[in-house]
């Protein structure tokens, strides 16, 4: 990382730099440590530290560079840092961005308003650390502090305007980066005790080099790759952040300055990026770069200091410039797991299921067995999960998913149309649900299959989950009878309630329930309610239930399905279907996106939050196996009629059901 620093000219830069390490870490939230993920970059993180570097060095030079730093000085370097990192929270979220050098970014895992709050508790303790240090610390902290805030407002004011000026991006840069590389600078001379025009020499040192710094990494954004830089290339083109290289190529090419005038297409950015490429405009960027360095060099050279000390510090900035990629990026899978061969499902659990369904009357024949809506809905997404604990737990959550097929279908049938019928249904199945497995209600085919289920489901589980497990199935359908109720009156909510409205009737409580005794486990409430989690869940519901949207499209306008986003786009901006279809294809491509990075994250942040005695691996593999369900859903044969399938009765099943308002409803004894 240093190889361009003379060891024998500061033989303690790496040492003081640990020392640096030690004194960074995550912020602690009293009373709360399984929140201080969120501010934990964790092991292997590959950051350069240049602003404590500068920090370190600026101190040298004015002192004895063969000597360690005081304290004090380690401190300062870290403020900066910590500085620095909170604001990479918030232009995380500023820009959309999903990952930081090669890692999830926080607003990806924890979602944009925790990042937030994250950067603000990170950049809150740097100021703490300089009041510590004292008046003249934490004022200049605070200057820098505003500067850089300026900066960025600057930058936000000038999105998408084609005729951004030099100065104005200059004036932009010098404030959003260079200043807080001369706080570096300056707090590192200020620990030197010696006199002011020293400390300003240094803080330009600093400025000059923070403007070169911004100008290599704007250049390197118009011509290095993804994997050079560990985070997306051209990203500020189709964002409407006009670099200086863009600047000057917009003036000598009229057609490239027509396209700065709105958003950008993929394909559009990736022509504008190539008539700038091609112009010489970044070859000028460069030089003007160049020039701030060697003003940086001018500054060091009016100081009392040691000339081989003055070179190093020089020769360290021109190496930070002259990197032509930065520190490779963590490789990242896909979370997508393999595709498997086969039917998904063993051949043995898949008799079980079919010999089941038949001997509860679900289903009237092997056809009816092999209903492409029931069967066909688990057999991809089967593929991805790991074995079972045991067979018989793979078929109770097997049959448990078909039973909660065929009551979602029993509620969407186009064919139920009295308002009355939905509510005696869900009266119905809530009788069902809570009757005694030893004396079922009725002897219908639901009131079976459930007497037959539920003493398994049961088995082992306490009576906590025994009680979420049973309340969370009667709000699903209470759910499905108010969605119902709305296919019928011709209701389409607005995009804003469509996430509350299709959660609700998702059936998420009683996935990851299945999936609970799919794996023998019980997740812990504390897991469940961690911001992170809470966050995954959601992602995995959206991404699931909004590509179910896009396959099924055809068959809920026919069905008048009320919770289809697509339905609910074209209802509220009456835009046509293809533009709808492609808003929807957008939404889902990012929404998918973090929702791999969550998923990625979600081990790593198990292994070390407190409360999970050695059941962190095991509880992860739960949410990896929904996770991977939900991204294989998208190609289960639901919607793909087969000539062997045969549709249940779905009129019969709710006859042997039915409930009417005036009947009372039976207790188990």
């Amino acid at each position: 990382m240093l190889s361009e620093i003379d060891s024998a000219v500061f033989p303690y830069l790496e040492a003081d730099l640990d020392r640096v390490r030690d004194v960074l870490g995550p912020v602690l939230f009293e009373g709360r440590p399984e929140l201080t993920a969120l501010t934990d970059e964790g092991p292997g993180t590959s950051r350069r530290l240049v602003r404590p570097t500068l920090t370190l060095l600026s101190y040298y030079l004015l002192t004895d560079p063969t000597a360690p730093a005081d304290d004090r000085v380690v401190r300062a370097a870290a403020a900066v840092e910590l500085l620095h990192l909170g604001s990479l929270y918030h232009d995380d979220v500023v820009d959309h961005a999903y990952e930081r050098r090669g890692r999830p970014s926080a607003n990806v895992v924890w979602g944009s308003h925790m990042a937030v709050l994250g950067g603000d508790s990170v950049m809150l303790t740097s100021v703490r650390m300089l009041a510590e240090l004292g008046q003249r610390e934490v004022l200049a902290g605070a200057i820098a502090g505003g500067q850089m805030c300026a900066g960025m407002v600057m930058e936000a004011a000038d999105l998408y305007v084609a005729s951004r000026g030099e100065q104005s991006y200059l004036d932009s840069i010098d404030g959003k980066t260079a200043a807080v590389l001369s706080l570096a600078c300056r707090v590192g001379a200020m620990q030197a005790g010696r006199h002011e025009d020293h400390e300003e020499a240094l803080a330009q040192f600093g400025r000059y080099f923070g403007l070169a710094y911004q100008l290599y990494d704007d250049i390197l954004d118009l011509t290095s790759t993804a994997e050079e830089m560990g985070k997306p290339v051209n990203a500020d083109l189709p964002e409407g952040i006009y670099t200086l290289p863009v600047i000057r190529a917009a003036a000598r090419d009229h057609g490239l300055a027509r396209l700065l005038r709105r958003a950008m297409t993929e394909e559009e950015a990736a022509h504008a990026r190539e008539l700038v490429n091609a112009c010489g405009a970044v070859d000028e960027a460069r030089s003007l770069a160049d020039e701030f360095i060697d003003r940086a060099a001018g500054q060091l050279a009016a100081l009392p200091i040691d000339p081989r000390a003055g070179h190093a510090m020089t020769a360290y900035a021109r190496s930070i410039l002259d990197r032509q990629t930065s520190d490779p990026a963590i490789s990242r899978q896909s979370a997508q797991p393999p595709r498997a061969d086969g039917d998904g499902i063993s051949q043995q659990v898949a008799q079980w299921l079919r010999s089941w369904m038949v001997d509860t009357g679900l289903a009237v024949s092997a056809a009816e067995a092999d209903y492409h809506r029931w069967m066909g809905a688990i057999r991809i997404p089967a593929r991805t999960l790991v074995p079972a604990v045991d067979v018989a737990r793979e078929q109770t959550a097997y049959g448990m998913a078909v039973l909660v097929l065929a009551w979602d279908d029993l509620f969407e049938d186009p064919q139920l149309r009295d308002p009355e019928a939905v509510t005696a249904l869900r009266r119905g199945l809530v009788a069902t649900l809570r009757q005694d497995p030893e004396k079922p209600w009725r002897t219908g085919a639901l009131p079976t299959a459930w007497a037959s289920l539920w003493p398994r489901l049961r088995e082992g589980r306490s009576a906590r989950w025994q009680e979420r497990f049973l309340g969370g199935i009667e709000e699903w359908f209470e759910a499905a009878e108010r969605e119902a109720h709305h296919r019928i009156n011709g209701y389409i909510p607005p995009t804003a309630d469509y996430l509350p409205l299709r959660m609700s009737t998702s059936g998420i409580e009683t996935a990851i329930a299945c999936m609970e005794v799919y794996h023998d486990r019980e997740l812990p409430s504390k897991l469940r309610t961690h911001p992170v989690i809470r966050r995954l869940e959601e992602l995995a519901f959206w991404v699931t239930f909004v590509e179910n949207d896009l396959v099924g499209l055809d068959q809920d306008e026919a069905d008048q399905v009320p919770y289809n986003l697509v339905r609910a786009v074209r209802h509220e901006t009456g835009c046509t279907r293809r533009e709808a279809v492609e808003q929807v294809q957008r939404q889902v491509a990012e929404q998918r996106a973090q929702l791999e990075a969550v998923i990625h994250y979600v081990p790593a942040l198990l292994r070390v939050l407190p409360g999970l005695p050695g059941r962190g691996k095991d509880y992860a593999e739960i949410y990896v196996n929904m996770t991977s369900v939900g991204l294989w859903g998208r190609e289960s044969e639901r919607y793909t009629q087969t000539s062997a399938s045969a549709a249940p009765d779905l009129e019969r099943l709710r006859r042997e059901v039915y409930l009417p308002a005036a009947e009372p409803a039976p207790t188990a004894s």
